[in-house]
């Protein structure tokens, strides 16, 4: 089970593609709504467009879980020593390790690009508390990884993605919503992922309601990839 963990470190901090989706696309779309659109402030949309990435970055774990279902892969690891779980917490690790680099980037190109500037403390706690946001994601990733096979599989989650993190204020923020969206946005995970770092810009600590709230969609998005898991297991 070792020699495989490495092995999806290595793959996943090794793949450029995981940079420019999950870095790349996050600092034009803030580099867009600062600089010439002017919708949103430096730091807050900073914070948001590098939980976006984040987020894609966990989700998509489960991407790498469908198309290894159906390129055989899963049923070559089957008869190796590597456990049914070992192949699961691979991929949870080498993923959510993936997303750091992704979350680094955005970050600098708020301070270096934006002229964000912050205190020593808080840009140190940034990264920690993104990371731990999107667990969730990471979760529903191996739900949807385990539903769907191929391309569809990845279909599915763009189209997630997109409605999560626009449902969540990541894009624009939930004032701006109707006033019939708010209470729902702001239990949605993404949402929450992204107050960790929001209240973080004022100094203050995780809200206790941000903290159940994603142990709750992440308690949800497991028990859905347990049963997704078993269900396909016997396919």
């Amino acid at each position: 089970m070792r020699s495989f963990l490495r092995f999806e470190v290595r793959r996943a901090m090794s793949n450029p593609v995981n940079l420019v989706f999950l870095a790349g696309f996050p600092v034009l779309l803030y580099l867009l709504w600062t600089k010439v659109l002017d919708l949103a402030s430096g730091p807050v949309s900073m914070v948001s467009m590098a939980t976006y990435g984040a987020m894609g970055g966990a989700l998509f774990i489960g991407g790498a879980i469908a198309l290894e279902r159906s390129s055989g892969w899963l049923r070559q690891l089957a008869v190796t020593p590597l456990p049914a779980h070992g192949y699961i917490v691979g991929k949870l690790v080498g993923g959510m390790l993936a997303v750091l680099p992704s979350v680094v980037i955005v970050l600098a190109a708020g301070a270096l690009l934006g002229g964000v500037r912050l205190p020593a403390g808080t840009w140190l706690a940034l990264p920690l508390l993104i990371w731990a946001g999107v667990i969730p994601f990471a979760a529903l990733g191996v739900a949807f990884g385990y539903s769907l096979k191929g391309q569809s599989a990845n279909i599915a989650m763009m189209v997630a993605y997109f409605l999560l993190a626009v449902l969540g204020g990541l894009w624009l923020p939930v004032s701006r919503m109707p006033e019939g969206l708010r209470t729902p946005a702001e239990y949605s995970p993404a949402y929450q992922a992204g107050s960790l770092g929001w209240r973080a810009l004022d100094g203050l600590a995780p809200t206790g309601t941000s903290v159940l709230v994603l142990a709750g969609w992440t308690a949800l998005f497991v028990l859905l990839g347990v049963w997704r898991y078993r269900s396909a297991a016997w396919r």
